[in-house]
């Protein structure tokens, strides 16, 4: 009977293990799964936002963000060394989904920043982003730049793979958009599908 009792008290610590693991790390290193009514946004094409937001002209960073999403804040680092070096050089704007997510945002990045909540997705849309984190780059004539992950690393500690941060510098260099391999592309993180779903569902 002990025995028994052992092995079940050992087979629940495995899979509460287990289970944290795949909350807190396993499930953000995979892609994250593309909506069924996706669109995809190709690097070039003109983007207007002027029915739904008032977007200005480029050059435009956006960054998707989430405080809720673990790799949101995995990502908050970085992000914050991209706006003190090139936050005078491009027009920055903090994407969030929620008026609640827009304070927690503004107490990890500043109020200073520009934020835009965009609760139905629209945003997300026009440029067929559907996860977070992801940055958004529109060129002077409102064309798509780049859209894709900041870095293969999630705690965007490889340098090389800085997708996002290469691209703007070749933005603001006046550059054609540099050709990344897949992993600039495919997006890892929190759904935007997801993270709607549950902001409705949240009552309180």
């Amino acid at each position: 009977m002990r025995l028994a009792l052992s092995i079940l008290f050992l087979i629940a610590c495995f899979s509460g293990i287990a289970a944290i693991f795949w909350e807190q790390e396993y499930q953000y290193s995979l892609p994250t799964p593309v909506p069924a009514n996706y669109k995809a946004v190709p690097v070039g094409q003109a983007v207007s936002t002027s029915a739904f937001s008032n977007l200005p002209e480029g050059p435009l960073f956006l960054h998707f963000y989430n405080p809720d999403c673990p790799c949101s804040r995995f990502n908050a680092k970085h992000l914050k060394s991209l706006i003190r070096q090139y936050g005078d050089s491009v027009q920055l704007f903090i994407v969030v989904p929620t008026l609640a997510a827009k304070r927690k945002a503004a107490s990890e990045f500043g109020e200073e920043q520009q934020y835009l909540i965009d609760d139905k997705l629209q945003i997300a849309n026009a440029y067929g982003v559907y996860a977070t984190p992801q940055a958004v780059l529109v060129d002077r004539e409102g064309k798509l730049f780049y859209r894709g992950n900041y870095n293969k690393s999630r705690y965007c500690t490889t340098k090389a793979s800085n997708y996002a941060e290469l691209a703007l510098v070749a933005l603001l260099n006046n550059q054609n958009p540099p050709v990344f391999d897949f992993f600039a592309t495919e997006a890892y993180g929190c759904s935007l599908e997801e993270e709607e779903r549950t902001t409705q569902l949240n009552f309180f």
